[in-house]
């Protein structure tokens, strides 16, 4: 059997400080069938102009330059431009780790079936300190895979998983959410395809406070809409729905520890009385508690 292609899409969005550590860690893979595709999302920094010479001083990748239209356009449009069957979403932060589209291509291998692959990867923290985040094994019934993930069981991070485009035949990233955009898509290759994990590291994703998991403003805007988008908008099945109230307090109570750290404590008093509603032992624990009462105090 030969050796699947893959395609790695780098998003990148005044990312010119560190844009180049990532893609030289996708161009010096030793792997014979790959591309990489950085796409411009409209940097307003020096982005594109470090990315044009990078190519003209012979590093090998192609480049999209776009009007800004936010990460989840950018991985609709790396869907559409991509070479190859396999995709992996690196983001220009982040970089590849020697061997991992060899990593990946072994683990397929075992289960040619799989429309995604999960594999393990490097946390790199601010301060310096470095977390191995290796995934389970995934469960080969899709109601428990789907179920593990959302309650976080287990992690997926971009540029340490690879999925395949019929993963995407029937689900794209939704533009308008500039934050989670991932969860649904994730959702729903694993309630309708095989998913597997390899213990072998293959990316160092960096920590740090401008993520935009940590954008209080985003994560207000989406709001509890993930919930409705997970699941009415990415065509889960109809046995997913049992999950829905559990998640709705689950991602209330997200975004309850999200605002009390941005000291948005009208956000912690409107999301933990949501909670409270489907998840009232949850709710009352000492911890939630505790931050639902100093912000009525303080907001």
């Amino acid at each position: 059997m030969s050796d699947p292609g893959f395609t790695v899409v780098i998003p990148a969005y005044n990312y010119g400080h560190c844009v180049e550590r990532a893609l030289r860690s996708v161009t010096a893979q030793e792997y014979p069938a790959f591309q990489c595709l950085v796409i411009n999302d409209g940097s307003t920094d020096d982005t594109l102009d470090l990315l044009a010479r990078l190519r003209q001083a012979g590093e090998c990748f192609d480049l999209l330059d776009q009007a800004n239209a936010g990460l989840a356009a950018v991985r609709n449009r790396g869907i559409d431009e991509a070479k190859h069957d396999w995709l992996i979403f690196l983001d220009a932060d982040d970089e590849m780790l020697p061997g991992a589209l060899r990593a990946f291509a072994t683990a397929i291998a075992t289960a040619p079936q799989a429309a995604m692959v999960i594999a393990a990867h490097d946390s790199v923290f601010e301060d310096g300190r470095v977390r191995r985040v290796t995934p389970p094994v995934i469960p080969d019934n899709p109601e428990q895979a789907l179920q593990d993930y959302l309650f976080k069981r287990f992690s997926i991070a971009n540029g340490a998983c690879a999925m395949h485009r019929r993963g995407f035949s029937a689900i794209r990233y939704r533009p308008e959410m500039r934050q989670t955009e991932d969860i649904p898509v994730f959702a729903h290759v694993l309630a309708h395809y095989p998913v597997i994990s390899t213990r072998d590291a293959v990316a160092r994703i960096y920590k740090h406070p401008q993520s935009m998991r940590n954008d209080i403003a985003q994560a207000h805007r989406v709001g509890m809409t993930l919930e409705q988008v997970i699941f009415e908008g990415s065509g889960l099945p109809q046995w997913a729905q049992a999950l829905r109230a559990r998640y709705r307090g689950k991602r209330a109570l997200s975004l309850v520890k999200l605002c009390y750290r941005g000291k948005d404590y009208a956000g912690v008093v409107t999301y933990w009385r949501q909670a409270l509603a489907v998840m009232p032992l949850r709710a009352l624990s000492p911890r939630y508690l505790r931050r639902f009462l100093i912000s009525v105090v303080r907001r």
